[in-house]
């Protein structure tokens, strides 16, 4: 497929650098970044893996406001009012 872009004056000017600092064609740059940039965001929005990311829930806490995570014994949430009480007077017992 051919496709002709206008650059601005600005990307124009970039091109050129990146061209001069790597000894590439202009063709050559543009064409291996634009893959890379196609590959990029159709892994972002092709459905299949969009429905496999919608159910790795690592994928979505990561992706959510979440604030974070952390590893614990598995009974830390049954007691985490206890484990909070602690550590909290651990943190005033050093002051």
């Amino acid at each position: 497929m051919d496709i002709t872009i206008h650059l601005e004056t600005e990307q124009a000017r970039k091109l050129e650098y990146i061209r001069q600092q790597t000894n590439q064609e202009a063709t050559s740059v543009l064409s291996s970044y634009l893959t890379v940039a196609i590959d990029t965001y159709y892994q972002e929005i092709h459905p299949r893996d969009l429905e496999h990311l919608a159910n790795d829930h690592s994928v979505n806490l990561r992706q959510s406001k979440f604030i974070g995570c952390f590893e614990g014994p598995p009974e830390l949430s049954t007691n985490s009012k206890a484990n909070f009480k602690t550590i909290m007077n651990e943190k005033n017992d050093h002051c």
